[in-house]
Order: C-alpha cells, then sequence, then structure tokens
C-alpha cells in the first residue's frame, strides 16, 4: 500500500492540534485545588476467585491520600486521588502484595481495578515489594514464558499504534514480522500465534489479513476496552491447545457501574467512540461499547486521495456486557469484530502504467468477527466454573482482473475462504487447600468452511482451480492440570491436554510440566516442557495436487502440526523496579506437513499464511517433516517510575526445517538474532501541574530474513518466479533496522482530559529489503521492500 503522504501537509495539521490545544488550554478555568478522581474496584483470591475482605489499599506514592480498606464484597474505593502516576498498593496477612506501579489516573474517567491476590508461601519479613513483580501472568497455573501487559503500555510504547501485537514486538524471544503487527515467537511461523479472548479461542482480530495468518495492516482491537491480559512465548501450561508458539490471552475490562463514561477519538487509523456505565443506576450490571470507523475512508469521501493503490476502508465493533446475579453466578456477553476492504482501479490511460499491476483492477476484503457468552459460576469458598459459548466467522476475499489496452477486464486470480467455527469452553478450578489448586475442562470446536480459488496458469494459458472444498468437521480437546506449593519455594504445575482431531481422525496426547524455584526472594529459577499441537489453515488440508481436476483429497487426510518443547528461565530482581530476566529454550516440530514431492524443499514451517498453495509444486502435502528452534534470550527491564521506563532485550536463536527429502534448511523467520532498546521518558506540564508530556522512542536491529535463489533462466521462460529448490532460504537480507518514536500530552481539567499522540513508526524512512523477487511486468530481479515512514496522529476526549 503506497501512501500519497505530504510532510508538509503533516505538519501543517499537527501545529494545527496543537494550536486548538493550547487555546483550550488558556480558556480553561481550573479549580485552584489540586485536581482529583476516584480509585475503586474489587479485590478477589486467585484461587477461589471469591472476594477478599480487610484488604488494605493504600498510594505508596503519595500517603496524603486516606487508606481504604475492601469490604466484605471485597469492593474497595479511594478518593481524592491526585492526577497523574500513581503506586497503589493492596496487601493482607497470609498474601502476597500487589503492587501497581504504571497507575495513571486522569481527570474525567474514574480507574477501576480487578485485583487478585496469591497466598504468600514464603516467609512474610522476606517479601520483595517490586512493580516489576506485578507483570507476571493473571494465569496462575503459567509458571514460565509468560507475562501480563496493561492497556496503558500499549497506548504508551512508540509504534506500537494501539495494538497489542505492535506492543509485543518489545518483548523478548519476538522478532516483528515486518512493518505490519505479524510476529515471530522464537523462530516459528508468524500463523502460529493463537488469539485468546475471555479464555476462549477468537479469529485473527486484524484488519487486512490474508487466510490463515494471524496478523495484519491494523488491529480491530480497541485498547479501550481492554483490561490487563496475558502474553506467552512458550511452556504452555494444559489449558491451552491449538497453539505451539505463542498466545494472546486477551481479557476485557467491566464497564464503570457507578456512572456513564464517554471517549471519543479521532486520528489517522480511524474515528470512534467508547461508551460505558450501569444499565441502570444503583444496578450492578454495566455495559462497554466502542466502535471505530476508518478516517482514510472518511478523507476520501470528501475528496481527498489518499493512495493510488486503493484506500483501506474499515471499521470495527468492541462489546462487553456483564450481568452479575444473586445466586447464579456472573453472566458476559464479549465480541469483537470487524469488515474491511480495499478497491483499487486502474487508470484508464494505459500510456501511465509501468507494471502489470498498474493495468489491473483489484478488490480485498476481510471480515471477522467473535462473540461469546460467558458464565462463571462460585460453588464456594473451594470451587468455581466457567462455561463460555462462542461463534467466529472470518471471510477473507481476493479478485484480481487485468485491463487490456482497451480496457476490458480479463480474470487473473479469484479467491473466496469462509471460515466458521462455534466453540465450547468449560472449565472447573477445585481449591483443595491452600497449597493444592486442580483445574479441569473440556473443549469444542465445530468448524464449517467453504473454500475456494482459482488462478490464472502462465503454462495453460487459462484459468486453474486450486481449491473448491465446502464442509465441516470438528476438533475436541480436554485438559486436566494441579499446581503444588510442595514448600515455601517450590512450585510444581503438572498436566495433560487431549485433543481429537475428526478430520483426520487423529489423537494427540500432550502431557505439560512446570517448575518455579524461588532461589530467594528476589530470586526465581523456572522450568516448562511439554508436547503441544495446532492445527494448519484449512486450506493446505485440501488444496489440490498440481496435476489433479476436480476435487481431491490429499493423500492422507493432514493431522495437526506437533511440538515438543523445553524452556529454562532465570530471573532478579533489582531496587528501583528494576528486573533481569533470561530464558533458554529448545523446541523440536514433528508431523510437519510438506510437499508430497521430494524434490520440492517445501514445509508449513517456512510459510506464513495460506498463499503457498497458489504455486502448483506445493499444494498436496503429508505429515513427514520437521524442524528445530533453539535460543537465549534476555532482557532488561526498568518499570514506570520517577518519570521514565526502559527495555534492552536481546535475542539469539536458530530455526530450522526439513522436508521430504531430509535436507535441512533456514526457515524464512531465521533471522539468527534480534536486540530491541524501549525508553520513554514523562515530565509534569501545565501552571497548575496536571497535565503529562511523554516521549517514547523504540530501536529494533534484527538479523535480515532469509530467502532462497531465484532460478532466473527458468523464470523468464515460465514467466514466474522460480527458486533454486536445492538452496532454500541461503541468502540473507540485510539486517532489519527500524527507529520508532512518540510523543502525547495529556491536558487535564476538572472533568474532561484530552490526550494528543504522534506516533512515527520507521523515523528514518529506511525501506527494508525481504529479499530478492522475480518482478514479471519488467522481467527483472529486484528487491522487496518494506514500506517507509508511517506517521500517525490521534486526538482522544474522556469525560
Amino acid at each position: 500500500m503506497n501512501m500519497k503522504f505530504s510532510p508538509i501537509l503533516f505538519v501543517a495539521f499537527l501545529m494545527q492540534s496543537l494550536h486548538v490545544v493550547a487555546q483550550h488550554k488558556d480558556s480553561t478555568t481550573l479549580n485552584s485545588k489540586i485536581l482529583t478522581e476516584t480509585i475503586k474496584g474489587t479485590v478477589l483470591d486467585k484461587g477461589s476467585r471469591l472476594p477478599l475482605a480487610g484488604v488494605t489499599i493504600r498510594l505508596t506514592s503519595n500517603p496524603s491520600v486516606k487508606v481504604s480498606s475492601t469490604d466484605q464484597n471485597g469492593v474497595f474505593r479511594l478518593i481524592g486521588v491526585p492526577l497523574g502516576r500513581q503506586v497503589l498498593q493492596a496487601s493482607i496477612t497470609g498474601y502476597q502484595h500487589v503492587v501497581l506501579a504504571e497507575l495513571l489516573i486522569t481527570s474525567g474517567k474514574e480507574n477501576i481495578l480487578n485485583l487478585e491476590m496469591e497466598p504468600q508461601s514464603n516467609n512474610l519479613n522476606e517479601v520483595v515489594v517490586n512493580a516489576n513483580s506485578g507483570k507476571k501472568p493473571l494465569n496462575q497455573m503459567a509458571l514460565v514464558s509468560g507475562r501480563s501487559f496493561s492497556p496503558e503500555e500499549t497506548n504508551r510504547y512508540a509504534g506500537a499504534f494501539f495494538d497489542p501485537a505492535r506492543m509485543a514486538q518489545s518483548f523478548p524471544g519476538v522478532v516483528a514480522g515486518g512493518d505490519d503487527n505479524e510476529i515471530i515467537v522464537r523462530g516459528n511461523s508468524p500463523k502460529s500465534l493463537q488469539w485468546r479472548l475471555e479464555g476462549i479461542e477468537i479469529v485473527n482480530p486484524n484488519h487486512f489479513g490474508s487466510e490463515g495468518a494471524s496478523g495484519g495492516g491494523v488491529s480491530m482491537i480497541n485498547t479501550t476496552v481492554l483490561s490487563t491480559s496475558d502474553f506467552y512465548t512458550g511452556g504452555l501450561a494444559a489449558e491451552y491447545g491449538n497453539a505451539i508458539s505463542g498466545v494472546f490471552d486477551l481479557k476485557f475490562r467491566k464497564g464503570n457501574t457507578d456512572k456513564r463514561e464517554y471517549a471519543f477519538n479521532i486520528g489517522v487509523l480511524g474515528a470512534g467512540a467508547t461508551l460505558e456505565g450501569p444499565f441502570k443506576k444503583g444496578g450492578a450490571a454495566s455495559y462497554l461499547v466502542s466502535y471505530r470507523y476508518s478516517s482514510l475512508s472518511l478523507l476520501e469521501k470528501v475528496g481527498v486521495e489518499v493512495s493510488d493503490a486503493g484506500t483501506p476502508k474499515y471499521q470495527d465493533l468492541s462489546f462487553n456486557f456483564v450481568f452479575p446475579t444473586k445466586k447464579g453466578g456472573t453472566f458476559s456477553l464479549f465480541g469483537i469484530g470487524g469488515l474491511g476492504k480495499i478497491n483499487k482501479v486502474a487508470d484508464h490511460d494505459y500510456t501511465k502504467w509501468e507494471e502489470r499491476y498498474d493495468g489491473s483492477n483489484q478488490n480485498l476484503s476481510f471480515n471477522a468477527g467473535s462473540a461469546g457468552l460467558k458464565h462463571l459460576y462460585i460453588a464456594n469458598s473451594k470451587l468455581y466454573f466457567n462455561n463460555i459459548v462462542s461463534v467466529s466467522v472470518s471471510r477473507s476475499a481476493n479478485t484480481t482482473d487485468t485491463l487490456t489496452k482497451n480496457y476490458q477486464p480479463s480474470l487473473d486470480y479469484k479467491d473466496q475462504y469462509t471460515n466458521t467455527a462455534i466453540r465450547y469452553a468449560g472449565s472447573l478450578n477445585y481449591k483443595i487447600n491452600g497449597s493444592n489448586t486442580i483445574r479441569a475442562g473440556v473443549n469444542a470446536s465445530f468448524l464449517k468452511y467453504d473454500l475456494y480459488a482459482l488462478t490464472h496458469d502462465t503454462q495453460l494459458n487459462a484459468l486453474k482451480e486450486l481449491i473448491n472444498q465446502q464442509g465441516n468437521t470438528s476438533s475436541y480437546d480436554g485438559f486436566v492440570q494441579h499446581k503444588a506449593e510442595l514448600n515455601s519455594k517450590l512450585t510444581l504445575n503438572t498436566g495433560l491436554h487431549i485433543n481429537y482431531f475428526n478430520l483426520s481422525k487423529s489423537w494427540s496426547f500432550e502431557p505439560r510440566l512446570g517448575l518455579k524455584y524461588q532461589l530467594s526472594p528476589d530470586q526465581l529459577l523456572s522450568f516448562g516442557t511439554g508436547l503441544y499441537s495446532r492445527l494448519e489453515p484449512l486450506s493446505y488440508y485440501f488444496a489440490k495436487s498440481g496435476a489433479s481436476s476436480g476435487r481431491a483429497e490429499p493423500v492422507k487426510p493432514l493431522t495437526p502440526t506437533k511440538s515438543a518443547q523445553a524452556v529454562l528461565g532465570y530471573e532478579k530482581l533489582f531496587g528501583g523496579n528494576l528486573k533481569f530476566k533470561t530464558e533458554v529454550y529448545y523446541q523440536h516440530l514433528y508431523d510437519v506437513p510438506v510437499s508430497v514431492d521430494p524434490t520440492v524443499n517445501f514445509s508449513l514451517l517456512n510459510v506464513s499464511d495460506n498463499s503457498a498453495i497458489s504455486s502448483s509444486a506445493y499444494r498436496q502435502l503429508v505429515n513427514k517433516g520437521t524442524g528445530k528452534n533453539y535460543g537465549v534470550e534476555f532482557s532488561l527491564e526498568k518499570s514506570l517510575s520517577k518519570g521514565y521506563y526502559f527495555i534492552a532485550t536481546t535475542s539469539l536463536f536458530d530455526s530450522k526445517f526439513k522436508a521430504l527429502s531430509g535436507k535441512e534448511f533456514n526457515t524464512s523467520f531465521n533471522t539468527r538474532y534480534v536486540g530491541n532498546l524501549l525508553a520513554g521518558k514523562e515530565w509534569i506540564a501545565g501552571k497548575k501541574k496536571n497535565n503529562i508530556f511523554g516521549l517514547n522512542a523504540k530501536l529494533i536491529y534484527a538479523g535480515g530474513r532469509r530467502y532462497s535463489p531465484i532460478l532466473v533462466e527458468e523464470s523468464f521462460r515460465l514467466d514466474e518466479e522460480v527458486i533454486d529448490q536445492n538452496k532454500i532460504n541461503t541468502l540473507t537480507a540485510d539486517p532489519y533496522v527500524r527507529v520508532d518514536f512518540s510523543a502525547s500530552y495529556r491536558i487535564n481539567s476538572k472533568s474532561v482530559s484530552h490526550l494528543i499522540i504522534i506516533d512515527i513508526q520507521n523515523l528514518l524512512n529506511r525501506e527494508n529489503t525481504v529479499g530478492m523477487f522475480y518482478n514479471s511486468s519488467k522481467r527483472v530481479i529486484e528487491p522487496q521492500k518494506w514500506s517507509g515512514i508511517i506517521p500517525t496522529i490521534n486526538y482522544r476526549i474522556e469525560f
């Protein structure tokens, strides 16, 4: 997508925006007193989900604020909290302290917290209070390779664009898949990443994601509806199925139950609104709804030409309705979805066509959504149940017509992939005693598919069908896991996950084990190992062989790809909210679908979506491939305190695959190394010291992507790219270097807050090279490049 971007226009827009803010600031009469807001929320026992009474809630950053305690329902309220960054601590005898060090208090919006506390197994005098310790996963069964993240972090990180996936590109073990939001986790294909919402798997929540991919150009997720969530890079607990690399385990927050609140935003990425509040005054039920519409589409409607490659048009919706009952538990209705399309029309002046692409019409669309009904029932102090039913639908379509010089269209490519999933996830959590907890559950996925694709075959000079399949299948999972605190220092988590995939009539038995050993109050050792499996995009299960016509089943129905992993970690907490962490890992992949042709060294470990079915040599697959990923990660992270924070990460890794020939090759994602440096600083601003000015920057330095030599003469003869099958991924592109930058200014008035964020991805406008490709229009081999600078500006008002 080549955006027509004018730096002069951007600067003018920016200056005008700042001028409006300055006018507002000058015209707003602030109360002479310090502006304050309210912090409220609930505190739960993490194991039983029951409210904790008598928990002391204090602001360690501002002792003048009166200390509060939770009531019998676990509810607390701190009033008169000064605006700005605050540090909140929750403490009660017998439980580990909870510390929130990055709490941002703004006017116009109450800060609602849902805290969970774990029993304290160590000696109380040895408790180390460090803000970084608060970033351990929310899931108590997760012992390795995981961390929690807050929506505020997603908003703050440079180049994040309010997108959890772009934010995660700064974490150890993660490599940016490119200038979009795809991420490579420990050398695995981006398609191996799983997205979950409220405890159940969902569709790819990104606009313009290709079939089978896990990322896209723009996230559908509005961070205004997110709560603190988890991100994992491996060593998953037994409850996580259908994943062999990372997992985004997202949580929605609950809307305010006391008053209605609103947020409106407009920016380059979209214009939208977020509304929340109680359904009725004094009631416990609440709503939270967020909607966004593409700003680029709005600009086009008023006559501004945004792009010569088609204007991205999209809209998305997120919602969470929560209905607590007195005796029947809590029900919630949640969902996320989006509609997106790009229509590119060729210029009807063929003298301006420089490439074949210029003389074509293209219609792209990706529509996806997931909605679920969740029920949480707490039976007693030891047992609670979770039940979720959801529906997910995704539909991606692409039609490309090539025009003659008389501007008559001729179909060149067409596909349409529609996938529907009805899912059920049920689990129970039983706290045997203070040291032992059992969690067990079942999952069922009923999958419906309608897959169709055809392309113009250059050798036949005719259209050729790649796939044409409709039908249903299903997948069933069960798990059980046991967390045992063996003593004050050692925690053991054992579990078993079982999967049955109906299409291939195949079973997967996946034992899992996790260990955590507290060497000292500020030092921790962790270990995790287990077996895992993942369904590939269903289009690969039905793609035709190159020689067949009509419908065709694979030689043998494909089973899920499988993986065996082991992770060993160490972390050390220092003073000043500083944490060092390192993990070393090894992953063996097996039953990997590879080409049935031993002369074609193709593996699904080497692709990020289903695009490979368009090549006739790759279409028929068999589960006889293997692969491996291994490496070591280091990170040094200082949580935001005293106005600044930083994260420095380094990952060294290797990623290989073997096809049917038995030869070993690099995967395309084997960049070998990546280093990230992220830092930010905030200053108190304004005459009344109520405003916050922030600067953030990020540097990514990663090894170049792997690519294969092109057989030039053969590519010219067939007029399509032909690579050397004996030298797959033997070439390396230049290192991937990117600098991102963001600046923000928040204005707090008595009951309204304003936020302006300028976020620039690829500040230095470096066009990183992916590799070389055959340009059939020019009949030359030339570099394939990522995009250049991507500037955005966003304004939000909350009240």
